[in-house]
Formats: structure tokens, sequence, C-alpha cells
């Protein structure tokens, strides 16, 4: 079938009817804005001062209805609406001149963004007639025009316009060099399959086909039913109490909704909390969260998925619900009771693990399956992946195994050099063109002209004894070479200082800033000098024992650097005077790890895994129970990042298995969430413990510069962990508030980050 489209318009220049609207081809409507009247009318707005005159030019250009094909009668009139007509598009404009080019910015940006709903929705660009700017895009499924509107103004930054929802609205049309953008599915007429999805979208939701609200006699206006004699429901639902399934089953949909999509959200969850409140739009209405909708629109919302026709069958995002508040119940019962004892080893492993630990006795093998990643993160340096927060990471791995000496650290290394083999042939290529770079420039005088140091050189598998130059050179190699990541292993966490470029603090800012993916660099004057400037990629894996590993991280448990870390260790068997035996890592078991490190190989650009997301967040509220029981705010600290890591470690698994999730993966990086937990408070627990203790003691006497404290790009997290260590209450809402506007800082509306401006970075430089 041939696509139609169409536009409603006017193509009367000068013309003084402004309610005739007539249905036209896209190439009158073409031929209208590619016209010369068009072009000096436009010239002549955007030239002139006078309002009153520009207010006089406007009113002669031709105009279009973004919001209907055609009208009844052929006029532009809300009683003339024919709903069958609906285009399922809006127009934003963005009237702020200091707001166009960043909107325009953000709005290509989040239009190639697969993670995003406004994903592929923008479907024209255009200078208005005064010179801001137009975006006309695809309303979301269920979306109404105003809730579009609003939503999409969000996600660009800028103030939403009330007046630009009405449903007649008309748009002056410019001159076809204002037109800077437009897809092929503007002004589509949708398939009869798309429209009759849409269509029951809105009616589910109580609303007319296209999207306005419905007049309902007042005879017939239902009201939200009396509740139980007692004005009491139960409690829970197998023991799970109502507000926590409720919570589950939010993020069973999607997590909690966009101001503009409430509605559409509130619907669903009321249809599916139908099998568990009995049809009871009262008892619904009780467990329902409102997320910041008008109590009665909710009221409103949950009566009509009553009266909705629906299977009886509980829904597979119930059960899912359920099953998922079941789980954790147990495992939570469980855990509370031995938080002190080692965590309990998966009985099954993802297959890639249960590849890599296969040659070693069992005892390894928590060590193993956590030391492995720093090298399998090494394989997608630049692969980015959307965080629970809506931030994005990349999977940089750094991992310390610390056990005492003579048990067995070096298991470790052959599963490692099987990881990296192929890497580590390209290297050596790499290393020998580079020496024989080297080689030309000592034979060549002073005088002579020296060879150019070779552009393609690359080197991921780096020893730790190098200078901080040689660190920053490989970094920018990488870099170059297509965002590539570096891998070491260190035989002892101490060789680090050397490639810091000095003690323990430095070493410390390089861990802080390469966990967080940061840019590092060094400037040089000297001709032959190291002068780059790169984002760190340095995955490590090192060995120690517990003394040392005390000795290096003891004085830094509280400043973020024992957080970005992941620990493990070794326990061997009590009584047991058996010697390990390993089994041989062959070419057999080389070709069953190829395909493997293939698929990390060949992830490129951003992946979005939202079963990944949603662990990492219930991650995150599982530890927060855990210290409120345990009254300790060291654990709920070292939790956020230890959520992190476990959430790279399954990002990594899930690429390993295809894109696929399972619940291998899961249950695999629960474990390590908990075990990396245990071991940070098994070695570090009690120190961390004072620590925190003897900065409250510091706060209460001194009055810091708290945004000094935090990184130039920071989270609402970092500000309320470093308030709450310093006495303050946790909620740093009203100090966001004043950094922003006294424009010491200013937010990142895409991931919510907060960034020193520089015009305070200019004044408090240190």
């Amino acid at each position: 079938m041939v696509k139609e489209f169409t536009i409603a318009m006017n193509r009367q220049v000068r013309g003084s009817n402004k309610g005739l609207i007539i249905e036209e081809s896209l190439e009158v409507f073409n031929a209208i804005q590619s016209s010369a009247e068009v072009a000096s009318i436009i010239n002549q707005i955007r030239s002139t001062t006078s309002a009153d005159e520009r207010r006089q030019l406007k009113a002669a250009l031709p105009y279009r209805c973004p919001h209907y094909f055609r009208f009844k009668d052929n006029r532009r009139a809300q009683d003339c609406i024919i709903p069958e007509e609906f285009t399922f598009q809006t127009c934003v404009d963005i009237d702020r001149e200091d707001q166009v080019e960043g909107a325009i910015a953000r709005a290509y940006l989040i239009n190639n963004e697969e993670s995003n709903q406004w994903y592929q929705h923008l479907l024209r660009v255009e200078k208005s007639a005064s010179g801001k700017v137009h975006f006309d895009i695809r309303l979301p499924l269920g979306m109404t025009i105003r809730e579009a509107q609003q939503s999409y103004c969000e996600a660009l930054g800028v103030e939403f316009d009330e007046s630009c929802c009405s449903p007649e609205r008309m748009i002056y049309i410019t001159d076809k060099a204002s037109e800077l953008y437009v897809s092929e599915h503007w002004q589509e007429h949708l398939s009869d399959d798309e429209l009759k999805l849409r269509r029951e979208a809105y009616l589910n939701r109580g609303l007319t086909i296209d999207g306005r609200e419905t007049e309902v006699p007042a005879a017939q206006v239902v009201t939200m039913p009396e509740g139980p004699s007692d004005g009491a429901y139960p409690a829970d639902y197998q023991g799970i109490p109502y507000p926590e399934l409720a919570e589950e089953l939010a993020q069973q949909l999607g997590g909690s909704p966009a101001h503009g999509s409430r509605n559409n959200f509130i619907f669903s969850m009321a249809c599916h909390l139908r099998h568990v409140c009995d049809d009871d739009p009262k008892w619904i209405a009780s467990v329902m969260p409102d997320f910041g909708e008008d109590a009665q629109r909710v009221n409103d919302t949950i009566l009509s998925a009553c009266r909705r026709n629906q299977s009886p069958a509980m829904s597979q995002k119930m059960k899912a619900a359920i099953d998922v508040c079941l789980k954790r119940k147990q495992m939570d019962e469980a855990q509370v009771k031995s938080l002190d004892v080692e965590p309990a080893f998966p009985t099954r492993l993802p297959a890639p693990l249960r590849l890599l630990v296969s040659k070693a006795p069992r005892y390894y093998w928590p060590s193993i399956s956590t030391m492995v990643f720093p090298a399998l993160a090494m394989r997608m340096g630049g692969v980015k992946f959307r965080y629970w927060d809506n931030t994005f990471h990349e999977v940089t791995t750094m991992a310390i195994q610390a056990a005492r000496t003579s048990v067995g650290k070096s298991c470790v290394k052959a599963p490692l050099k099987a990881i990296t083999k192929d890497i580590e042939e390209k290297d050596r290529e790499a290393r020998e063109k580079e020496q024989a770079w080297k080689d030309a420039m000592n034979t060549k005088g002073v005088n002579k002209e020296r060879p150019v140091r070779p552009d393609d050189l690359c080197i991921q598998v780096v020893d730790s004894d190098m200078t901080n130059a040689a660190f920053t050179q490989r970094l920018a190699d990488a870099e170059k070479a297509g965002n590539k990541g570096l891998y070491s292993y260190v035989d002892e966490i101490e060789m680090l200082n050397k490639v810091a470029g000095g003690g323990k603090e430095m070493t410390s800012r390089l861990i802080c800033r390469n966990f967080d993916t940061d840019h590092y660099g060094q400037e040089r004057v000297g001709a032959q000098s190291v002068t780059a400037r790169t984002l760190m990629r340095w995955n490590i894996a090192a060995n120690t024992t517990p003394n040392s590993l005390v000795k290096f991280l003891g004085k830094h448990t509280t400043d973020g650097t024992l957080a970005r870390i992941n620990l493990c260790t070794i326990i061997p068997p009590e009584d047991s005077d058996e010697m390990p035996i390993f089994g041989i890592y062959d070419d057999r078991f080389q070709a069953k790890l190829n395909p493997y490190l293939k698929l990390l190989d060949e992830a490129k650009g951003t992946i979005d895994c939202k079963k990944a997301r949603e662990m990492a967040a219930n991650l995150c509220k599982r530890a927060r129970e855990r210290a409120a029981l345990m009254d300790d705010e060291g654990y709920k600290i070292l939790s956020y990042r230890a959520a992190v890591i476990a959430f790279r470690k399954a990002c990594i698994l899930y690429v390993m298995n295809g894109m696929k999730w399972s619940e291998d993966i899961e249950t695999f990086c629960t474990w390590a969430f908990d075990y990396d937990l245990w071991c940070k408070m098994r070695f570090f627990g009690n120190a961390m413990s004072n620590d925190l203790k003897c900065e409250m003691l510091c706060v209460s006497h001194v009055a810091p510069n708290m945004l000094d404290q935090l990184p130039d790009t920071f989270s609402r997290d970092e500000l309320a962990d470093l308030r709450q260590a310093q006495g303050k209450e946790r909620n740093p809402r009203n100090q966001l508030a004043q950094w922003v506007k006294r424009q010491f800082i200013q937010r990142d509306e895409l991931t919510g980050l907060y960034h020193k401006t520089q015009n305070y970075l200019s004044r408090h430089a240190a």
C-alpha cells in the first residue's frame, strides 16, 4: 500500500481568513514554503525591530495545523474536529532565544539514543518566523498532546508553553531555508494496525480516540465504591507488604514514569493490581503510588482500569513481581542471620565463568571468578551501559586478591593469560614497531631529522613497572586506536605507586579517576616529552597480603578509593593438608573461551540492559536495609559502588551471553555484590567506622567548602554522603538549589549529574 502524506494548511499568502484550513498534499506545502514571497516576508520579520510591524508581517504568512489532517467544512475550530483525522503529532514551540541552540542539540541527541523514550520521535525541525525554533514530534503511545509537549520540554531542559496544546492550533509556515531537518515520516498517515493500537491506548484511559477528555453526563459519573466497613484491607499478600509489592510491580513495568506518561502508567499498574486486590478500586487506591499525579485523577484512572474487561488469570508482570519479592524476602531472612559469614558461592555459574574456574579446586573459585573481570573488561573499552540512575558507565574494573602468603594467589594467572593471549600477540608486534622507532631515533644525530613516532601503536597489556609518562602515552595510544582499554596484572599492589608518579595519595586519586573514566594526562614543554590528555580505561588485577592491603588502603577507607576496588580472598578448607591440583589450560580450553572473547570484542556503542539496571537498583535497596539492621554507615557507603561493580560484571556477562539475560547472571552478580562487601567489611570494617567517627568530630569544629571536597562532576548521592559524613542532614536539595542559583554548578538533564561551572572553577582554583 502506498503511504499517504498530507497536511492541513492555508496556502493564502497575505490572506485574512484565519479560520480556513484545507487538506493539501506535501507538494503544495513545499511549493508555498519555497516561494520567493514567503522568503521575503520571513526576511522582513527577522530584520525589523518593531513588534507591531513583526506582528503584521506574521499575519500575512500562510499557516498549517499540526494536530489534524483536515477539519469538518474546512473550518479551523474545536467543534469541527474530526477525531479520525488526528495526526498523532504535535509541534513544540521554543520561544526563548537563549534556549534555542541548546534545545536543538538536545533534540538531535535524544532522537538518536535507543534507550530514550524519544528515540526516532523527531519528525521536523524548523526556525520559526521570529528566528526561534519549532520541533514537530510523534506522540509516544498513549500520551496526549499536552503530556507529550510537557515531557518533551522537560527532556530538552526548556520551559513548557501551555498555549501550544490546543487541538486546533495553527503554526505560521516559514521559508525553505528555515527547515533544518525533516524525517521521512513527517505528516505520514499511520497504518491501520498502528492507528488501532494508539486509539485503544487512549480509550483505555477513558479518553477519545484522539486523546481528548470525554464529557461524561452527570448521571453516568462513577464514584469510588465504599471499602470494608472497618476501613481495613489486608496489609500483605503472601507475606509481602502491599507497598513493597506495588513498588516491585512498578519496577517490572519499567520504573517510575516520566511526567507526561504517568496517567497511562497508573492505568496499566491498576490493571495488574486487580489480580491481588480482588478487583476492588478502593483497595487498589490504598496501595497505588500516585507518582506525583493529582489524587482525583489517580482515582479516576483506577476506576477506568477496573471497568476494563480483562482475563481473570494473573498477569505475567504481577507474577514476576510476586516472585521477586518472595525470593528477596527469603534471601534477606537468610542473609540477615549471617551477615558475618562468607556468602555461599552460587551452585551454578554463567557459562563463561564456569569455564574459567573449571581448572582449579573449588575453594579458589570465588577469587578466580572475581579476578578475571579486569581482563575481560579490557576488551570492552569505550562501550557504555545505562545505569539505573540514567548515568552511563564503562566497565573499567580494578580487583585485588588479598590472601596470606603461600595460599596459592597465582591460581588466577593461567585463566588471565588465556583471556589476554591474542591481545598480547598483537602487543608484541606493536612493541617491536615501537622499538624499531626508538632505535632509529638513537642512530640520528642531534641535528639530523628524526623519524616521527608511528601513530598506529596500541599496547593494551601493560606492565605496572612504568613511569607516569609512559602510562599517559599508552592511554593516548589506546584511545586513538578506538577507545581501547589497558590491562595490568600486578604481583604486589605497591607497584601502582610508580605509575601514579608519587606515593599512596597520588595512587588513590588515580584509582578514583580511573573508576569514573575521568580525563587524565600531562602537559610538558619539551619537544620529546609526552604531552597528552585522554580518558582513563585501565583495568587492574592485583595481588597482595591482608597486611599489605590494610597498609595500602588503610587511610583511604572513606574517600572513595576502597569503594571503587573489588576485593576477594582465598580461604582454604580447614584441616586440609592436600596440595591443590590444577587442570591444564590447553588449546581445547582456549578454543572454548575464544567465542566468548569475540563477543566482547564486537560490542560497540551504548547498550541498555534493563535487567542489569533493575538488579543494581534492588542491590542498593537491599544494602540500605541491611545497613539499617547493622546500624553501620560504612556498609551503606561502600554498597553504592559495590552495586556499580556488580552491575559492570552483569553487563560483561550479558554481552558474553549474546546480549541475553539469564538467572545465572543475576544470581552470580548478587553473590559478587555480597562477597565484595563481605571482604571489605572483613578487612576494613573497624577502620572505616573509626574514620567516620573522626570525620564527624572534625566537621563539628570547622565549616569547610563542601563543593571543593567534591569532584568537578558529582552526583546527588555523593553530596548526600559528604553531608552525612559531616554530621549534616542527608538531603542535599536546598544546598544544590543554592549552588545552582549562585551559578556555582549546573545540572546535566540527561545524566542527572552536576558539574562545577567554569565561573566557579576560575574563582576557586586551587
